[in-house]
């Protein structure tokens, strides 16, 4: 048994196809929605369309998403595991009417249960009710595997102490970055997927980014294609899974919970900050986490109550707030002009007595909830004043969370009277005392009447559902009958045509097979005749042939060494020149290579130390480098051209070298004669 809303997260979301609507018409599929919060209604959408009632449990992410007919939403099985697999995990799809066939009506359950309903209950009533149910642990679940899943691109090395190459080599490496992370944003916009971006910012770009997407797993790598080495790393993880199938635990809720108000302050950013001061003015939740979601923060407030309003210090609003703002449909409250440091310190202070302040974006959030607060103490008081001269025994909380809200007190009090008068009635058909005087004989007859008359008209149905029955019984055997002289007749038949379309389908097949085969053989003609033209030149003095190996690693040069062989004066082609350091190319030097190619930037230490021991590390492009199959050759006056070159620079920086050393020894036998 799974236990029903824990006290965690006692968020459910109620749903019900609107009159008219079917998911397997042509036409978009609308439904009423209602979000509870341990027995309170949050919010209340009369007409919402599948993709909104999705969006809001995303953003939500309710325990239980409730329903009387799970096929109202989908039109058949396979289309009902598509569905859970778009939901979060922490939600549970839910049928409090039983499992098919065996499923009770919808206002007997309300009736079993005491849920108060009034007549035949419209879908906005019909999602209360389910979603009442689903608290109470009435119903059945269906689990699956519905992930969100992770994709970070991060660096994929760290970068050295200094050089004149590192400032270089870090943009180049957060502007990739930063390519990549708008890259995979703007393929997931594409595809219509949701998702959360969270970056850290550097001089240059990016240097390591977030994204939280709303699909599963396979989805996002069909997307997004995972990267390891190089300059950064694209890593594609899921974030949970789960599949189950079970009822709940029945448990009984009772009626008389009363939600709390709150003022939502807020600090968004890669560290965000929430806080939640209520009515009295005192702080009921003030925290702060590195990489909080828009789902993050729903799910937090809507644990503790009802916001009214959301307030932010920050100037101009930021994306983040306003989605917020639209999916708990309140106001956002800004102080209207930047708020000073100094000013946000001191009402920190004042608050310090109540709540620990550990980061200046607790502070801040703080700071944007009081100011919230202290623009609405006027409203407050008078609401608190009003009640008490009048003498009104009306929810207070819930008038000043209207007053909050816009609404005018007159129109708040009314709306409240209202309701609150209103006895909940548990079914038209709830049965009558067995001693009232008041019972009327006359609609007892009435009633008898309307029940003979239903029980006639069901009879009457159910007469021509079996002569339905019947007539379909004597369709069938009719068929079986003529298929069965069908296959007497044209047994032969149908055995020859299968076996002539096996015969083709291998044929057809062959065909293919001569046809990849042809192109084999052509592609290693042209690949021959290459390699022939390359060696020729080679003969001719044209080309040299160098020695390819696939990694500039220790690893590598050794397993090449133990296959191939290195021998002195080789020139060695690596394909991916980095990883390796100096120890790498001290291995090299030992073995006394002539010259390095490369086709991917070599580690500025690693170049540096084979340049010192006299080897040449050079660019493919500049020694017109020629590739067939494992092989490769460069050009031979192209290779000696820019090996003189080098010689000629680094006879130059010897030079060099010598004259700066002999300057520094006159300078020094200069100051010792001085003293």
């Amino acid at each position: 048994m799974l236990s029903p809303v824990d006290s965690q997260n006692g968020l459910v979301v109620g749903f019900d196809v609107l009159p008219s609507h079917s998911p397997r018409s042509k036409t978009p599929v609308k439904f009423a929605c209602v979000v509870l919060h341990n027995g309170s209604v949050v919010r209340e959408y009369p007409e919402v369309s599948r993709r909104d009632l999705l969006r809001t449990v995303r953003e939500v992410m309710p325990r239980f998403l409730a329903t009387d007919n799970i096929f109202e939403i989908v039109p058949d099985a396979k289309s009902l595991f598509s569905l859970v697999d778009r939901l979060p995990v922490e939600t549970r799809l839910v049928q409090v009417t039983g499992i098919p066939p065996h499923q009770k009506s919808l206002r007997s359950l309300a009736q079993q249960y005491r849920v108060g309903v009034r007549g035949k209950p419209d879908p906005l009533q019909s999602a209360r009710i389910a979603a009442t149910l689903a608290s109470m642990g009435v119903g059945y679940l269906v689990e699956c595997f519905g992930e969100q899943t992770e994709v970070k691109v991060t660096r994929a090395r760290k970068m050295g102490r200094g050089g004149q190459s590192v400032n270089r080599y870090r943009r180049k490496i957060h502007s990739e970055i930063q390519q990549v992370t708008r890259f995979i944003a703007s393929q997931l916009k594409t595809a219509g997927i949701e998702f959360e971006l969270d970056v850290r910012t550097s001089d240059f770009g990016y240097s390591s980014s977030r994204i939280v997407a709303y699909a599963p797993l396979p989805v996002i790598r069909g997307l997004v294609e995972e990267k390891h080495g190089g300059d950064y790393n694209v890593i594609v993880t899921p974030i949970k899974k789960r599949t189950e199938f079970l009822p709940l635990e029945p448990m009984t809720v009772t009626s008389e919970t009363k939600a709390e108000y709150f003022i939502l302050g807020l600090d968004p950013g890669t560290t965000a900050a929430i806080c939640l001061i209520d009515f009295e003015g005192e702080i009921q939740l003030l925290e702060s986490r590195k990489g909080l979601t828009r789902a993050d923060i729903i799910r937090k407030v809507y644990e503790r109550g009802i916001p009214v309003i959301i307030a932010t210090d920050t100037l101009p609003v930021p994306h983040m707030i306003r989605k917020i703002a639209a999916t708990l449909d309140t106001e956002i409250y800004t102080p209207g002009k930047p708020v000073p440091v100094s000013e946000k310190q001191e009402t920190a202070r004042e608050f310090s007595h109540k709540v620990r302040i550990s980061n200046a974006h607790e502070r801040d959030a703080l700071a944007a909830a009081v100011y919230a607060y202290r623009s609405l103490l006027p409203k407050l008081e008078q609401v608190d004043h009003h009640v008490r001269s009048q003498g009104l025994n009306i929810d207070r909380r819930h008038l000043k969370a209207l007053v909050a809200r816009g609404v005018q007190m007159n129109e708040a009090i009314g709306t409240l009277m209202r309701h609150g008068t209103q006895t909940p009635e548990v079914s038209e058909e709830e049965p009558m005392p067995e001693h009232s005087e008041e019972v009327s004989v006359d609609l007892i007859r009435n009633r008898l009447e309307e029940a003979l008359a239903q029980n006639r008209a069901l009879l009457a149905r159910l007469e021509d559902l079996q002569h339905t029955v019947d007539f379909l019984r004597f369709r069938e055997s009719e068929l079986e009958r003529s298929l069965e002289i069908v296959n007497r007749e044209n047994y032969w038949r149908v055995k020859r045509d299968r076996e002539v379309v096996k015969k083709q389908s291998e044929i057809d097949a062959l065909r293919q097979e001569v046809d990849r085969l042809r192109g084999d053989v052509g592609e290693l003609h042209r690949r021959l005749e290459l390699l022939r033209g390359v060696k020729r030149r080679e003969i001719k003095g044209d080309m040299i042939a160098v020695k390819v190996v696939p990694q500039f690693s220790r690893e590598s040069i050794e397993d090449y060494c133990k296959t191939v062989g290195l021998r002195e004066k080789d020139i060695v082609l690596f394909e991916d020149a980095s990883g390796g350091g100096v120890q790498t190319a001290g291995l090299l030097i030992e073995q006394g290579i002539r010259a390095v190619i490369v086709n991917t930037p070599l580690s500025h230490l690693a170049e540096e130390e084979l340049v010192t021991a006299g080897i040449p590390v050079i660019s493919a492009d500049n020694v017109e480098l020629r590739r067939v199959d494992e092989f490769a050759f460069i050009s031979r006056k192209r290779f000696e051209t820019t090996f003189q070159e080098f010689l000629k620079e680094v006879r130059e920086k010897a030079r060099q070298k010598g004259e700066e050393d002999l300057v520094e020894l006159i300078e020094r036998y200069r100051r010792e004669g001085e003293h």
